[in-house]
């Protein structure tokens, strides 16, 4: 009995290995046929049977009954069954790891670059495939050849836009091409709109933002300007998102850059840093106005007043304005008065009023710890509303002995 058993067994694993292949072929003449698939999914069979499977697109003019009942692509959108994965990814770790040890190099690149492309679209975090097409398009330039990796990776954050071996492959193909061309603006605007169509569909994407803003190095002064102007808009609408509010800050500090500025007129660009940032603050505590108990808003407003307050410190910025008050004094009363509103705004059944004056008194704390330079004026403009420290009790009672430490 166990003979037989035995034999059926090997008999079932040959016909599955052979499906496999099949699959395999099918899978990678789809992609051979289709360059331009931005998209994939993986779709449960129930799912899949509803797709009109009659039609294969752009992918190939014959049929096969793996192709139809399995494998769909159409208007540059590939779906695959769900029931085939485990045979599909096998046939592709198989036929990946054979192709790897071949030696002949005029072997090793077509079908190490196909079976590393279908392994990966099924396994995006396998670093050992990624690698091996690194190693392949490091032997010469094709420009033709980075743009289609560009592609595989577009098509593998169509469904995992958090993956981190995707987007570390991406700029490692960017930061190619930057070698052989002066000019990457294009490219750059094409990059940042794609993490802005990803972030729309996946929230809070680190990753993904943390792409935007590796790419910020590439951009000309013109175009993080640009970016600034184009990113309020979405800021507005994602006020809990700190990614994006961060981003806004990677630019702020380009334009900081003694790089941005170079061959410009000093004054001149100071005097264009103090209306970006006073604008930035004036917009930032509409934010905070509309939407309470944002703890996103109020982080990007300590970076804003941090610098902000050292740069009117600084000697020129010194002088006084038409009343004979500092404009750090000026500065220091406009947050109070901010502070002031937050506390008194009247309490509401979601607890957003509560965390708004807390997060304002903690952000008076901040920048007391943060500048003390501006400490004793701080404490002096505080003095209708009390200590700093009777501030953040009437913020939050319940925190009171963490209150005392801090300031102590």
């Amino acid at each position: 009995m166990e003979q037989p058993a035995a034999a059926a067994a090997v008999a079932a694993e040959k016909e599955g290995m052979a499906q496999g292949e099949d699959l395999l072929h099918q899978f990678e003449r789809i992609l051979d046929h289709d360059l331009l698939i931005d998209e994939v999914g993986f779709l449960h069979p129930t799912q899949f049977q509803s797709l009109d499977c009659s039609q294969t697109g752009n992918s190939t003019s014959e049929s096969h009954e793996y192709t139809q009942e399995y494998l769909w692509c159409r208007d540059h959108k590939l779906a695959i069954s769900s029931e085939v994965l485990p045979k599909l990814y096998r046939a592709a770790r198989h036929a990946y790891s054979n192709s790897a040890t071949v030696k002949d190099a005029a072997l090793l690149e077509p079908d190490l670059m196909s079976h590393s492309k279908a392994l990966l679209i099924l396994c995006p975090d396998m670093l050992t495939a990624w690698n091996s097409r690194k190693m392949v398009l490091s032997v010469s330039y094709d420009f033709t050849k980075l743009k289609d990796e560009l592609q595989l990776c577009t098509m593998i954050l169509s469904y995992s836009p958090k993956n981190e071996s995707t987007w570390s492959h991406r700029r490692w193909v960017i930061k190619k091409v930057s070698e052989h061309h002066q000019d990457m603006s294009g490219l750059i605007e094409r990059e940042s709109l794609l993490v802005k169509e990803i972030a729309e569909k996946s929230k809070m994407n680190y990753r993904a933002w943390r792409h935007r803003c590796w790419l910020i190095s590439y951009m000309t002064r013109e175009q993080v300007l640009d970016e600034l102007k184009k990113s309020a808009r979405w800021n507005e609408l994602h006020v809990a998102d700190n990614c994006c509010f961060h981003y806004r800050r990677s630019l702020l500090l380009a334009l900081l850059d003694s790089r941005c500025i170079e061959g410009e007129n000093s004054l001149d660009y100071k005097s264009e840093v103090h209306l970006l940032w006073k604008e930035e603050l004036r917009w930032n505590e509409m934010l905070i106005r509309r939407y309470q108990g944002r703890e996103s808003l109020w982080i990007h407003r300590r970076f804003l007043s941090q610098w902000w307050v050292k740069f009117l410190l600084s000697g020129e910025e010194m002088e006084c304005c038409a009343a004979g008050i500092s404009l750090v004094d000026l500065f220091l009363s406009q947050e109070i008065y901010l502070l002031s509103d937050c506390l008194n705004v009247p309490a509401d059944e979601f607890g957003e009023a509560c965390i708004q004056a807390e997060l304002a008194a903690l952000y008076i704390l901040w920048i007391s710890k943060q500048v003390p330079a501006v400490k004793p004026q701080l404490e002096e403009r505080l003095h209708s509303l009390g200590s700093l420290e009777d501030v953040l009790a009437r913020a939050c009672p319940e925190r009171s002995r963490l209150w005392t430490h801090l300031i102590a």
